[in-house]
């Protein structure tokens, strides 16, 4: 189940796509394994991203930047995203390992955010990151972890 997959990926691809993307030496010729495993994960983000409505999350989104609070629900997402969003909650609760790689790609996410909105340009680029696939898997897992209640 491609949902386990990506439950999977989050607890342990994460922390290799940080090292992945550092410099180091120049990769040999055949791609190290942890470039496959940061491939699945942006295909199982895309997944994601499916699950979620984008013209809905674009509008709440707007919503929560203008102060509105409990907007974020599960409506937001599709009948197996919301599978997912129950799925990832309750691993979050009951995970520790889990949690912590949560937490530390939603603050990596919130970090990003926090730099590119430091200029006037910023609130569009920001909703642009937010509307996005890695957006819309960072409000699944923002969500999921209680970030907006």
């Amino acid at each position: 189940m491609r949902l386990r997959a990506f439950i999977l990926a989050i607890a342990v691809v994460l922390p290799l796509r940080a090292f992945a993307q550092t410099p180091a030496a120049p990769p040999p010729e055949a791609a190290p394994p942890e470039r496959h495993t940061v491939d699945s994960l942006d295909s199982l983000a895309v997944d994601i991203a499916r699950m979620i409505d984008h013209d809905a999350v674009a509008e709440l989104w707007d919503r929560y930047k203008r102060g509105e609070r409990n907007v974020f629900t599960r409506k937001l997402y599709t009948m197996q995203g919301q599978k997912a969003f129950e799925e990832i909650r309750k691993r979050y609760r009951g995970d520790g390992d889990f949690k912590r790689t949560v937490d530390r790609y939603i603050g990596e996410f919130e970090r990003l955010l926090e730099e590119v909105s430091r200029d006037d340009r910023g609130q569009m680029l920001a909703r642009t990151y937010l509307t996005s696939e890695t957006g819309k898997v960072y409000t699944m897992l923002a969500h999921a972890a209680g970030r907006f209640d």
